[in-house]
């Protein structure tokens, strides 16, 4: 393969983009710097000019993920006529995202680094503030003294292992039909339900 001429800032961004093509169709771990490499056209050492290694690169690519998920999020929460279904937006678009985005969610959710980046941490405290902040004002609709960092666990917990068992099992799409819904409209009446019932 001819491999491409790119100046410095145009090769950081076709290596990014390479690598997002590929977490379309591909889990974390089946991505190696020498697929990206031949996918931007780049040579494999080209890429050590920006990234010390794969690891690296997929911080990168998680820390994306992590702001795509907070601007979903927090669109859903905004956009909805009152607190009470801007929740349950919420976490129909982190259920959403789950379910189109499949390899960036396991890319964030269950890859562990041992040292973060700060570029990392940042969108991951960003994206759970997103969450943080609406059950705040959720809880203050419903004029409850609730605790709401502790509600956001609870919240977060619900709609993380309904995704769990979406990407990993047919469990989910396999009961929505057993009770005549899609996948998202059985989420959408167990969010309503779960956040009915825990106050």
């Amino acid at each position: 393969m001819k491999k491409a001429n790119y100046h410095h800032g145009d090769l950081k961004n076709s290596i990014f983009k390479s690598c997002h093509k590929l977490l379309q169709k591909n889990k974390p771990q089946e991505i190696s710097l020498r697929t990206v490499a031949d996918m931007a056209g780049v040579s494999h050492t080209a890429i050590y000019r920006h990234f010390k290694d794969k690891e690296e690169l997929l911080e990168v690519m998680a820390s994306y993920g992590f702001e795509r998920l907070a601007r979903s999020q927090k669109k859903a929460f905004d956009h909805a006529s009152n607190p009470k279904k801007g929740f349950v937006s919420l976490g129909l678009a982190y259920i959403k995202f789950a379910l189109t985005n499949p390899n960036y969610y396991r890319l964030m959710f269950q890859t562990k680094t041992a040292n973060p980046s700060q570029e990392l941490r940042r969108s991951q405290i960003r994206s759970y503030s997103v969450l943080v902040s609406s059950c705040k004002n959720y809880l203050e609709y419903k004029n409850k003294k609730t605790n709401h960092r502790e509600y956001a666990v609870m919240a977060w917990s619900l709609v993380h292992g309904y995704s769990n068992l979406l990407i990993e099992t047919d469990f989910p799409k396999s009961e929505a039909n057993s009770l005549k819904k899609n996948v998202l409209g059985l989420a959408e009446d167990i969010l309503n339900q779960a956040i009915d019932s825990s106050l």
